[in-house]
C-alpha cells in the first residue's frame, strides 16, 4: 500500500469518527459543523465517499453467514399426567418429564437458581 493510499485511509477513518461525532450530537449537521469549524460541503463530501467505500465493500470486517440444516427434533408429549416431577426453585417451577436428559436438566437448574 502506497503512503497516499495509508493518508487517504487515515482520513477515512477520522472522517468517519467525525461524521459519528455529528450523528450522536443531536445538532443538525450544519449546526454541527459550524461549531466545530468544518465546511459543511466538506463533511457531505467525505459522507459520500465513506457511505460510497461502504457499498463497495459491505461488511468487509464481517464473516460470511453459513447455514446449516438441523434433523428435527424429537417430538416428545408434555402432558401433564405423563411427568415425573416438578421442580420448584424460587417463583420458577420446571416440569420433569421421562427421558429428560440429566445434563440440561443440571443445566436448568443452576440457571434458574442464578434468577
Amino acid at each position: 500500500m502506497t503512503s497516499a493510499e495509508l493518508k487517504h485511509r487515515a482520513k477515512l477513518q477520522e472522517w468517519s469518527a467525525r461524521i459519528q461525532d455529528c450523528r450522536s450530537s443531536g445538532l443538525p449537521v450544519r449546526a454541527w459543523c459550524k461549531q466545530e469549524g468544518i465546511n459543511a460541503s466538506t463533511y457531505y463530501r467525505w459522507e459520500r465517499e465513506l457511505l460510497t467505500a461502504a457499498n463497495q465493500s459491505p461488511c468487509s470486517g464481517v464473516p460470511a453467514v453459513t447455514f446449516a440444516e438441523l434433523p428435527e427434533p424429537k417430538k416428545m408429549s408434555c402432558n401433564v399426567s405423563e411427568r415425573c416431577a416438578t421442580l420448584h426453585i424460587g417463583k420458577a417451577s420446571l416440569n420433569i418429564y421421562p427421558g429428560c436428559d440429566a445434563e440440561q436438566l443440571r443445566l436448568l437448574v443452576e440457571l434458574l437458581r442464578l434468577c
